[in-house]
């Protein structure tokens, strides 16, 4: 069974989601803490923070934003909460260095598929306030130093043609059609995040695209993406070819060059080496 990314395709679909604010935003993955053994899952700084996100996952976003994804294999518990919680507190102490940020310039963003019960049970007994903003969306807060966020992608729907939707072992038609229809406008330096996020999609529902490929018109829109997909690659393969026989026409000039540098060199120290004289006998 091939192994998944989900994590490297978490990245790539929230790179797509905020794609209207990617000037604004620098993506960290997996971003290490002090001690170098913990480490961020995503660390989405906000150079502009004036700026205003048009996605409704970034709405909560400020200055410094914590994110933590959750396979669909994998739980969110209530000691992970607490665990991103204290990362987050790790993460203040460490830009407090020569800058004074307040708590308000964190956020702490919890990203996973199916509905999180138990933690919300929990949090719930702690004083915390869940309240849904908008499908598979809920703002946390009281009791909190951080405004925080859990993205349930299970519950965000199929209208939203949602990225992080797509990172599902649960797959649908309607996934696979949205990023076989989203994929085609986005520009060469995107396309490759998308590309991530289909390659994952088809590795956990590899029995949903064998099933749908079935169908003439399905079938007509992945050859076409897939065709698109070995453009680029052709693209890129033909870009470095030249990029090596460039490589290679200085080296061979750099090698004439050192050869001409020894020849001259060779020449001089004949010229300069002292004649012989004979021995002399009394």
């Amino acid at each position: 069974m091939n192994t998944i990314d989900w994590h490297a395709g978490f990245v790539s679909a929230m790179r797509l989601e905020l794609i209207e604010n990617e000037r604004d935003l620098v993506f960290e993955e997996e971003h290490p803490l002090a001690n170098r053994a913990q480490r961020i899952d995503l660390l989405i700084i906000k150079n502009n923070n004036n700026a205003a996100i048009h996605n409704p996952i970034g709405k909560v976003f400020s200055r410094f934003n914590i994110c933590e994804y959750k396979s669909p294999r994998q739980s969110l518990t209530y000691g992970d909460f607490y665990k991103i919680l204290s990362y987050t507190g790790l993460y203040l102490e460490e830009t407090q260095r020569g800058e004074n940020h307040t708590a308000a310039d964190y956020t702490m963003t919890f990203v996973r598929e199916p509905h999180p019960y138990n933690l919300f049970k929990r949090l719930s007994t702690d004083g915390v306030m869940i309240t849904m903003k908008s499908p598979g969306i809920y703002h946390l807060s009281n009791n909190l130093p951080f405004a925080t966020q859990v993205i349930v992608t299970g519950e965000i729907p199929d209208n939203r043609k949602s990225w992080l939707a797509c990172l599902t072992n649960r797959g649908t038609a309607a996934d696979l059609k949205n990023i076989i229809s989203n994929t085609p406008a986005l520009d060469r330096h995107n396309k490759r995040y998308a590309d991530n996020v289909m390659d994952i999609f088809a590795t956990a529902n590899n029995e949903l695209i064998i099933e749908q490929i079935k169908e003439p018109s399905m079938c007509k829109a992945v050859d076409e993406l897939f065709a698109e997909r070995d453009k680029q690659l052709e693209a890129v393969i033909s870009d470095q070819r030249t990029k090596l026989a460039d490589m290679g026409a200085q080296l061979a000039k750099k090698d004439a060059l050192i050869a001409k540098l020894q020849a001259e060199l060779e020449k001089y120290a004949k010229s300069s080496r002292p004649s012989g004289t004979k021995n002399r006998v009394d």
